[in-house]
């Protein structure tokens, strides 16, 4: 079940119901202005087309074809904008604690130069349990690129037909979060244990809020990594710069079968992971050397043996690669849907060495084996209908995980049922059902999903916090 933005659907069904109470065209055509003025949004203005067409309609000199034509236009608008194009809005965070944001720059301790990425700078969005009431706003907008990153996930996600359609996404414009910009840090003298967070192929820190803005309400200071290789949707650089999305490797999927993870474009893949690695581990040393010297953060932070990493798909790869290599930074690993063929080559042997496969093209020479998470704790969670599918390497790491024979003490694997890959993200929160369905991206329970994915997470994270 979505959650209705009810605000917004009031006033849709006020402006809807304006010509039930009069037919004077100069009334309905101010109706009909004020609201595509305040909203600009393609489902709003949708609403505001139907009141022009009314008012035209009550210019005829038949009352009878009038008055049907009122009804017939006005239950049309109601069916367009609460059913098929509802405002939604994001399920709010569960937690006890009310959810800061902060949005800034790091600047690299070193520097990892990429053909995907020469940036000095990780993007960063810091989520954190926050003292309720504080801070300089009490939400912010979901989606700060606006339309531009509306039409970007059309043209990356949807089918062809629907690919130039952004505006069937623009609603998304009308979302706010309920995070505090710049609130204070809950009171208290614990301290609050570290995460960071690693977005998947074509999301962005936004499009994780829910299950960020669930552990900061659960009490974990959440970094999320907005990764410059072009893997994001768009991005907004130090200096104001938009970092497009990545698709000069797409053509590399193309085969006379249909498209599908060839080794030359999982190839392309693992370089562009590297960059995504260093990102993480440049925001794992923020958290642990400059975070905990800020005014709000000082002697609050628990990252003296490192923080937790979580990450979705290309960033379940990544989080589990970046572990891998610097484990002394690293408590534990959260991998949600891990693209682990994707994995670099160092890293993705010693998880699947012994087992029989090692990955699209094999193994590139890599100078050694990447141990480290053979002392972390990891669970990686994937949805039943990558299990059905066999990606993620699934049908290898599940086992190996609950036998101990891969990765540190208490690692598991867990399957989670009714459920699809695009669940663990905000994608088929923010949009209709019925839209999710019709793309594949969800089953019938995505708001259910969500909660059990950030439950699964918060309780295995519990259980390595010390």
């Amino acid at each position: 079940m979505s959650v209705i933005n009810v605000p917004h659907a009031i006033i849709n069904g006020l402006a809807l119901s304006a010509p039930f109470f009069t037919t004077a065209p100069s009334i309905l055509f101010a109706v009909a202005a004020v609201h595509v003025a305040y909203y600009r949004v393609f489902q709003q203005v949708m609403v505001s087309i139907l009141l022009t067409s009314i008012s035209f309609w009550s210019l005829l000199p038949y009352p009878s074809i009038v008055k049907f034509a009122l009804t017939v236009l006005t239950l049309a608008g109601y069916l367009f904008t609460t059913v098929i194009f509802p405002p939604l809005q994001l399920p709010k965070p569960t937690g006890p604690h009310a959810v800061g944001v902060i949005d800034t720059f790091w600047k690299k301790s070193d520097m990892f130069k990429s053909k995907f990425s020469n940036e000095e700078y990780v993007i960063i969005r810091i989520l954190y349990p926050a003292e309720a009431g504080s801070g300089e706003t009490t939400e912010i907008p979901y989606q700060p690129l606006g339309s531009a990153i509306c039409n970007q996930l059309m043209a990356f996600g949807a089918p062809g037909p629907l690919k130039k359609l952004g505006g069937l996404l623009h609603y998304w414009l009308l979302i706010t979060v309920p995070f505090h910009k710049n609130a204070a840090l809950i009171s208290g003298k614990g301290e609050l244990p570290v995460v960071v967070y690693s977005h998947g192929l074509g999301g962005s820190s936004s499009l994780y809020s829910y299950q960020a803005g669930q552990l900061a309400s659960h009490g974990y200071v959440t970094i999320l990594v907005e990764h410059s290789d072009g893997s994001s949707l768009l991005s907004k650089s130090k200096d104001g710069r938009i970092i497009e999305h990545e698709m000069s490797m797409y053509p590399l999927r193309e085969t006379e079968q249909g498209a599908w993870d060839t080794p030359p474009y999982v190839k392309q893949r693992r370089e562009q992971l590297e960059v995504r690695v260093h990102e993480v581990i440049e925001a794992a040393k923020y958290a642990t050397t400059s975070l905990p010297l800020t005014d709000r953060f000082k002697g609050r932070l628990n990252v003296k043996k490192g923080v937790h990493l979580v990450g979705h798909s290309f960033g379940g790869a990544t989080v589990l690669s970046a572990a891998a290599r610097h484990s002394k930074l690293v408590k534990s690993v959260v991998a949600h849907d891990p693209a682990v063929d994707w994995m670099t080559d160092d890293s993705r042997f010693n998880l699947l060495k012994d087992s029989g496969h090692d990955g699209s093209g094999g193994y590139e020479e890599f100078e050694e084996e990447a141990v480290g998470l053979e002392s972390i704790p990891t669970m990686m969670m994937y949805c039943d209908d990558w299990v059905k599918t066999g990606f993620g390497h699934n049908f290898v790491t599940i086992d190996r995980l609950n036998n101990g024979a891969i990765c540190g003490k208490g690692s598991k694997g867990v399957i989670m049922n009714a459920m699809h890959h695009f669940e663990f993200s905000d994608n088929c929160l923010i949009q209709p059902i019925w839209l999710s369905k019709a793309l594949n991206f969800s089953g019938p329970d995505p708001e259910g999903r969500a909660a059990d994915t950030a439950r699964v997470t918060i309780e295995f994270l519990e259980e390595h916090k010390a």
